[in-house]
């Protein structure tokens, strides 16, 4: 058998450019999506008390409150429907009870803008945990439900000429204030010092008082910034 033949490799001198891939040209990254704050996600989300981050606590309260007076306050005059105004309130208890047939409630907590409810599903039960959540900004939206063992109150009883002044007391406790909120509840029976009204206020460096006040706008309580 003749031995192979074999040959000298001998590489392209001239080799075609087109051959070479061209990289692609530069793109930027595309912007993460979004995130919903806090105040967002407790107002919109169903499934359970909308108002749970709200009333938790005072220190739950200090920590997010930067975040709900950047979604609820603002600098513009409040409109005609705010439901810390006289006016806006009286509209909210109407809704109320036009859309449930009842102005019972369990908590009720009131912003520049909007307002939060959170109302019995039965108010003729008193035993009965189940609850509707109401965001309120002129009109009720379709609620979330949830359950709730909070005593549940007449909202009608509150004055809402009363609640028209409380923020302005809060607000001079603090330092340039952002805005203010209310929360409303029944107060519990073993409380030595039972307020109807809290009014929270605070500023850029989540410095926070509060107040509590009575159904008649009586001062009950004055808790300075921190």
């Amino acid at each position: 058998m003749a031995p192979p033949q074999w040959q000298q490799y001998s590489p392209d001198d001239t080799p075609d450019p087109d051959a070479s891939p061209t990289p692609p040209a530069y793109q930027p990254p595309k912007p993460p999506k979004r995130v919903r704050s806090v105040a967002e996600r407790t107002v919109r989300t169903g499934g359970g008390s909308s108002v749970g981050l709200a009333v938790g606590g005072v220190a739950a309260v200090a920590g997010a409150t930067a975040l709900i007076f950047a979604l609820a306050g603002g600098s513009d005059p409040p409109g005609a429907d705010a439901p810390q105004t006289d006016a806006g309130f009286d509209a909210l208890v109407a809704a109320l009870e036009e859309e449930t047939g009842s102005t019972q409630v369990r908590s009720v907590v009131i912003y520049p803008e909007y307002a939060v409810v959170d109302a019995p599903y039965k108010p003729e039960d008193p035993s009965d945990e189940r609850e509707l959540s109401f965001y309120w900004d002129g009109e009720l939206d379709e609620p979330s439900k949830g359950t709730g063992d909070e005593e549940p109150f007449d909202l009608a009883t509150v004055d809402s000429a009363v609640l028209d002044g409380l923020c302005p007391q809060v607000e001079q406790l603090v330092e340039d204030p952002d805005g203010c909120y209310l929360i409303i509840e029944r107060p519990d029976a073993e409380d030595e010092t039972p307020a109807w009204v809290s009014a929270y206020a605070s500023n850029e460096f989540n410095q926070t008082a509060y107040v509590e006040f009575g159904l008649d706008g009586a001062v009950v309580e004055v808790h300075p910034a921190t």
